[in-house]
This record gives structure tokens, C-alpha cells and sequence, in this order.
């Protein structure tokens, strides 16, 4: 048996100042009202939020730049560090931060070689695809996003200065002070049960039924908490011994959008099962035990990025796990705990205890 990495700690709310553009401009995968998430992207002047947008879409969640920041990692660390960049070397340090392995450093050398003389070519199109994840929804739209981020470097590096100001005195500034004591309690929490729990116990408790089997790839796993991403966990490799995890989060019963008075996993879980394709995912799940993506479309007569979208509801309600191994296609099942929470849930909100 594989020795259990070595657990390292970090944390900061500049993790979360990326997560929440991220989750903004994707509300309704991570289970936030759309309306609310585009009052928030609407308090900045156009311009800025055009650049915001194309922003989160090139550069992701930048966990490798994020780690090595130094303390507090805050937002305003996050402009001090990319203020003392020059605005052409904000986007590959971003991306690339020190990764130093030869994957990365073929990716990062293609891109820096694009420039504004070029046209985006099919052949473009597809080198830049084979350096994104299999399961990734790669469109026209995408693809142009990120060569116009390349090939004007120094445009980009501007553009997302200003944009991250306007976006923490808009929005992330107050945001900010509102997460701080919830990492910090649930950075006590998650070592807590690391006392009583293994590796993918914990993870999987934390992510509501993600069983990571990858990391047991890495010999050093470092752990940071993020209140915008639960119970999501994102993820990244720093080199061949090296992970990083965000964790969720979030207390339970608190809502991201403040003041809201119904909490977002009862919200999330009853959107989940009124949906008749849903339900079907779930009794089949409860029938045939553990199934992959392709099983599910051929059974479902639904193509993949649909039957996805289905999972990710699902998932985002705690109603099913999945396992996530190196070599092996993402595993799904049904979690009866998921549903025993939802109806207890629920009998606490109508009860008002």
C-alpha cells in the first residue's frame, strides 16, 4: 500500500478572489442564482467587466501563483504581486507560475512564441486543445479568448489590473472580510478530522462524495481552504511530488449570496431531484451500481456534455460520488446519505430549529 502524502497548510482569501470570478460567471454549475451573480458582475463600468470575464476564462484559478504568494495572501497581496510584474509576464506567471516540468515548459514556450501578426489557424485552434483536459468544453469563443490573450501579452496584463481593482472595491473587498473567520474555523475543523480520518476519507467528506484516488501520486499534498468553493474542490499538480487542494469551506447553512434566508445545499439538493432525467440518473445508479460517463449517455440516449451537465447538479446536491483515479475513467454512484441529508434538511428549515 501507497504511503498517505505528507499534509501540508496554507490559506488566504486570495484563493477565494479567484474562485468567486470563477463561480460568478459560472452560477448556476456551483449552484448560485444567476440573477444575483450578474447584479455582481454589473457593478463594474463595461469595459472592466468585459476584461474580468476573459480573465477567469484564460486563467482559471491560478493555484500554483496563489501558493507561493507570501502571507497574509489577500487580495491586496494579489495587486502587489502583479503590480511589481510587468504587464506582459502577469499572464504567464499566472498560468505557468514556476512549473518547471517539460509538459508545461513546451506549453508555455508555444504560447509566448504566438504574436499579433498571426491569424488563429485551425492548426492554433488545435494545439492549444491538446493542452486542456480531456473533459473540458472547448469552443470557437474559448479558443479565440486565449489566443487574443497571447498574442497581446502586455493588453492583457493591463486590462487585468484594473479589472481585479475595480472588481475587490466593487464587491471582493467586503466579501473578504465576511469569509476570513470561516477558513480560518475550517482550516481547525479539516485538521481536526484528519486525527480521527484518512487521506480520502477527509476529501471526500469535504468534497460531499468525491473520492480522490489521485493524489496518491503525490508524496506532499497541500491543503487550503476556500468558502466560495464548496463543496467543489479544485485542484492542481505543482510538480511530479507536489498537489494542491482547495477545499470547501463554507458552515453549513450559510448561503454564499448574505442574507439569504433558504441555505444552498437544501436549495441545490430539491432543484436536483425535480428533474425526471435526474431521477432516472439516480434509481439506474441505485440498480447497476458504480457507472462511468459513457455507460450513463448510452443508457440515457444523451450526449455527454448533457449527461454531465446532469451530474454536476447531482453532485453539487451531495446526491451521488465519484471516483477520481489517475488512469482510470471518473466513476459514479448513488449516495443514500445525500438524500437522508436533504430530508433532514428540510424537516430543520420547516421547523425553524
Amino acid at each position: 500500500m501507497k504511503q498517505q502524502p505528507e499534509i501540508l497548510w496554507d490559506k488566504g482569501s486570495a484563493y477565494d478572489l479567484f474562485t468567486s470570478l470563477y463561480i460568478l460567471h459560472r452560477p448556476e454549475e456551483y449552484g448560485l442564482r444567476p440573477s444575483w451573480a450578474a447584479g455582481v458582475r454589473s457593478r463594474l463600468p463595461i469595459h472592466l467587466r468585459d476584461a474580468l470575464e476573459r480573465t477567469q476564462r484564460v486563467v482559471y484559478v491560478p493555484l500554483a501563483w496563489l501558493h507561493a504568494l507570501p502571507e497574509p495572501k489577500d487580495a491586496a497581496t494579489v495587486m502587489e504581486a502583479l503590480k511589481a510584474l510587468s504587464p506582459e509576464e502577469r499572464l504567464p506567471a499566472l498560468v505557468f507560475a514556476d512549473k518547471t516540468d517539460q509538459q508545461k515548459v513546451e506549453q508555455k514556450n508555444y504560447l509566448l512564441s504566438l504574436n499579433g501578426k498571426q491569424r488563429l489557424t485551425a492548426q492554433i485552434e488545435r494545439q492549444i486543445t491538446s493542452y486542456l483536459p480531456n473533459q473540458f468544453r472547448v469552443t470557437k469563443e474559448y479558443l479565440r479568448t486565449v489566443f487574443e490573450a497571447w498574442v497581446d501579452r502586455e493588453q492583457f496584463g493591463n486590462d487585468l489590473v484594473l479589472a481585479l481593482e475595480a472588481y475587490i472595491n466593487n464587491f471582493f473587498g467586503e466579501e473578504e472580510v465576511r469569509i476570513k473567520p470561516a477558513q480560518e474555523q475550517a482550516l481547525k475543523d479539516v485538521q481536526n478530522l484528519f486525527r480521527e480520518h484518512d487521506l480520502l476519507t477527509v476529501l471526500e467528506t469535504l468534497s460531499t462524495g468525491v473520492r480522490m484516488e489521485s493524489v496518491s501520486e503525490f508524496s506532499t499534498l497541500i491543503m487550503a481552504p476556500s468558502f466560495w468553493g464548496a463543496p467543489f474542490v479544485f485542484s492542481d499538480k505543482l510538480d511530479d511530488q507536489t498537489g494542491i487542494i482547495l477545499f470547501g469551506a463554507r458552515p453549513e447553512g450559510t448561503a454564499l449570496i448574505p442574507g439569504q434566508l433558504v441555505p444552498d445545499e437544501l436549495l441545490n439538493a430539491l432543484k436536483a431531484i425535480a428533474d425526471p432525467t435526474r431521477l432516472r440518473i439516480l434509481h439506474y445508479l441505485r440498480e447497476n451500481g458504480p457507472t462511468n460517463l459513457s455507460e450513463l449517455a448510452a443508457i440515457l440516449r444523451l450526449r455527454p456534455p448533457t449527461v454531465i451537465h446532469h451530474l454536476q447538479n447531482l453532485r453539487l446536491a451531495g446526491m451521488i460520488s465519484v471516483t477520481v483515479s489517475p488512469k482510470a475513467e471518473r466513476r459514479y454512484a448513488l449516495r443514500i446519505s445525500g438524500l437522508d441529508t436533504t430530508i433532514y434538511r428540510l424537516r430543520i428549515f420547516l421547523s425553524g430549529e
